[in-house]
């Protein structure tokens, strides 16, 4: 909560605000993102989508994404590496501007003076159809 809450960059998707009780169920938090009425990029590159992004428009998403993605990896005070990237996190706002959201496999980047964040392995058929549907 407390990245996202100073986190700003217009390829990345506003927090609103949020909430969270801790009930019978243990912690539960809702969070309130701001309003993306053209959906994500999923939802215009499968088969049942009735509006498809066009070569030109899908090559804007994939710049927007980058630039979202290079402000997380290289722009801010400490970094942020964004570990869920798929055309389901690409939300398209009312200009059709791709911006990122769902930061819940986000880590902070490495500590000073060390080179990499050690994670899992891990592959995502996700991030193979964004490459071979968007760019």
């Amino acid at each position: 909560m407390n990245v996202l809450g100073i986190v700003e960059h217009p390829n990345l998707v506003k927090l609103i605000g949020y909430c969270a009780d801790d009930d019978e169920r243990g912690m539960q938090r809702l969070l309130v993102y701001e309003y993306m009425p053209n959906g994500s990029v999923d939802d215009h590159l499968a088969s049942r989508s009735t509006s498809t992004l066009s070569w030109p428009m899908r090559l804007k998403v994939a710049l927007d994404a980058a630039r979202g993605l290079k402000y997380l990896h290289e722009e801010m005070d400490f970094q942020v590496i964004f570990r869920d990237l798929k055309t389901s996190n690409i939300l398209l706002d009312e200009n059709w501007n791709a911006k990122l959201s769902d930061f819940g496999l986000a880590r902070h980047g490495p500590q000073e003076g060390l080179s990499h964040v050690s994670t899992a392995v891990r592959t995502s058929t996700d991030l193979e159809l964004f490459y071979t549907n968007v760019l």
